[in-house]
C-alpha cells in the first residue's frame, strides 16, 4: 500500500508527497562514460554535494578512457567509498555498458544517469525513490532542462519524429504546459533513461535493455514499453529536476555507419512496437504528431 502525505491543495492541483520506505533502500546510480571530464566531474560532484537521499551508491562504467587527466580523476574520487569505478573495455554499446552496470550493482534500485547530467533540486533522488517503489510503478523519469533552462525532457510520447519525442520540449522553464502537466506528477508511456530510476527487480524481469537490437537508440524507450507491458505504469514527475547537457559526451549521429545504425535502430522500434508508436495511451490522437508542443494536429 503507498504511503503518502497530502502536503497542499491550491485551486490547480491537491498535491501528494509519497513516502520513502523505512529504511532508505540502496539505490545503484551507473553512469556510463568515456573521457570528458569536464562533463563527467560536475555530474558527479552535483550527486554529492546537492542530494539529500543518503543511501546511495555511484557505479562509473568506464568505456575505454585515454586522457590522463580522467583517469588521474578515477583514482582519486573512488577514495569516496560510495563510489566505484568499474572498467568495460568493450566497443560502445549504451545498452550492454548498462546490463553490466546493474550486474555489478548492490542497490535493490537502479538509476541509469547519463554522464552529462547535473542536479539541481536537492530532493530530486528522494522524489524519484518514493514513486519507483510503489508497487505499481515501473519507470520513474525526471524533469530535465537545457542548459539555457528550457525543457529537455518532460516525459515522452510515443510516434512523434522518428518513433518518439519528448514532451514539451523547449519550452520556458517556468511554463505551466499544456493544461498545467509541466507541474503534474503523471503517467507516460515511456521516459528518457538520461535519468531514469527503477525497482532492480523490474529491471531483471523485463531482461534488461536490449543491446543487440537497440545499442544506442531508443533502448529506454523499448525498455519502458516492456516494463508497461509487464504490468507496470511508468510515471514523470516535475518535482525532480536536473540538468541535461544532451548527447555532448557522445556526440551526434553523423557518419553513414552512425546512420545506418540507426536507421536499423528506427525500423526494430516500429516493427516491435508499431501498434503503441501508432496509439500512445498518454497522448491525445487530437495533438499533433509532428511537433512536441502538444498542438492540434493537422488531419
Amino acid at each position: 500500500i503507498d504511503t503518502f502525505t497530502s502536503v497542499g491543495l491550491t485551486s490547480r492541483n491537491l498535491i501528494f508527497n509519497f513516502s520513502v520506505p523505512n529504511p532508505e533502500p540502496l539505490v545503484s546510480l551507473i553512469i556510463p562514460t568515456r573521457n570528458r571530464l569536464n562533463i563527467l566531474k560536475p555530474c558527479v560532484e552535483s550527486i554529492l554535494e546537492k542530494t539529500t537521499y543518503g543511501n546511495f551508491e555511484i557505479l562509473i562504467l568506464d568505456n575505454q578512457s585515454t586522457d590522463q587527466d580522467i583517469l588521474e580523476w578515477f583514482e582519486l574520487i573512488q577514495a569516496d567509498q560510495r563510489i566505484r569505478v568499474l572498467h568495460y573495455d568493450h566497443v560502445f554499446n549504451y545498452s550492454a555498458i548498462n546490463n553490466f552496470g546493474v550486474q555489478q550493482a548492490h542497490g535493490s534500485v537502479i538509476g541509469l544517469i547519463n554522464n552529462d547530467v547535473e542536479v539541481i533540486s536537492a530532493n530530486w533522488l528522494t522524489e524519484m525513490v518514493a514513486h519507483a517503489c510503489r508497487a505499481d510503478i515501473g519507470c520513474v523519469g525526471a524533469k530535465l532542462y537545457y542548459s539555457n533552462g528550457q525543457i529537455q525532457h518532460a516525459g515522452v510520447v510515443l510516434g512523434l519524429g522518428h518513433v518518439a519525442g519528448h514532451a514539451h520540449r523547449f519550452a520556458e522553464r517556468e511554463a505551466e504546459g499544456y493544461f498545467n502537466r509541466l507541474n503534474l506528477v503523471q503517467n507516460y508511456s515511456a521516459v528518457t533513461g538520461a535519468c531514469l530510476l527503477v525497482r532492480r527487480e523490474i529491471y531483471e524481469q523485463v531482461g534488461g535493455l536490449n543491446e543487440h537490437d537497440l545499442p544506442v537508440a531508443y533502448n529506454d524507450v523499448d525498455f519502458c514499453l516492456r516494463v508497461r507491458k509487464a504490468g507496470y505504469r511508468n510515471l514523470w514527475t516535475p518535482h525532480a529536476e536536473l540538468y541535461h547537457h544532451e548527447s555532448v559526451s557522445r556526440g551526434e549521429d553523423d557518419t553513414p555507419e552512425k546512420k545506418a545504425r540507426f536507421e536499423k535502430e528506427v525500423a526494430y522500434m516500429w516493427t516491435t512496437w508499431s501498434e503503441e508508436l501508432n496509439s500512445d495511451p498518454c497522448y491525445s490522437p487530437n495533438l499533433s504528431r509532428l511537433r512536441e508542443d502538444f498542438s492540434l494536429r493537422e488531419f
